[in-house]
């Protein structure tokens, strides 16, 4: 009887003790994942070269915005690569959509795309294209669009710029050069190199 009564009293003290049992090996098991994941200050850590990506992203997305919180740029890629020197991406099947407070789209697709976001400019590669479509109180112009092998767009200052040939084609006709300087927000469109094309009749100036 005496025997029972000890056994019934060791069962009520074990189940008693369980739930602290089973913190202690939770917070056990802690501190090992704790001490097992390697920290940035770890000295025995081999640091990633610059020139070494950091991330590799598939099917990616990376969207860029103000001070006040609005969206300014949208970045998509079929294959999006981040290096930490410069803040660089380098981007497969590059699709890009930039606009400023005033309304101005950039849009912008090539083969292969390079973003460094220390200076914004975005380097496009291999059947290059961007539209530059003004904004709505302008819109009665129509968009100007650039193809090339080489582009660059410069979302900050809002400017497309090459040194390789480029095609020009607006409303007001088609025009191929050796280099190109396009400054969105002005309208101004400086042509380099050898120039040629065709230009439209401006209907409202004929008499």
């Amino acid at each position: 009887m005496n025997t029972s009564r000890s056994l019934a009293l060791i069962l009520d003290r074990a189940r008693a003790a369980f739930p602290i049992v089973v913190l202690a090996g939770l917070a056990a098991y802690t501190w090992w994942l704790v001490q097992s994941v390697p920290s940035e200050d770890d000295g025995d850590r081999a640091a990633i070269p610059p020139s070494t990506p950091d991330y590799v992203l598939d099917d990616a997305m990376v969207e860029r915005f103000d001070l006040s919180g609005k969206r300014v740029s949208v970045l998509r890629g079929s294959t999006i690569t981040h290096f930490p020197q410069g803040d660089r991406l380098v981007v497969s099947t590059l699709h890009m959509v930039a606009e400023d407070a005033q309304g101005q789209h950039l849009t912008a697709r090539a083969i292969e795309g390079t973003y460094q976001g220390d200076d914004a400019i975005v380097n496009l590669k291999g059947e290059a294209h961007v539209v530059a479509t003004p904004p709505a109180p302008n819109q009665a112009r129509g968009p100007v669009v650039f193809d090339g092998e080489e582009l660059m767009m410069h979302t900050d200052t809002r400017r497309v710029t090459s040194r390789q040939p480029v095609r020009v084609t607006s409303p007001e006709g088609v025009v191929n050069a050796r280099s190109l300087d396009y400054d969105a927000r002005t309208g101004q469109t400086q042509l380099g190199g050898r120039v040629s094309g065709r230009l439209q009749q401006n209907k409202a100036a004929q008499p």
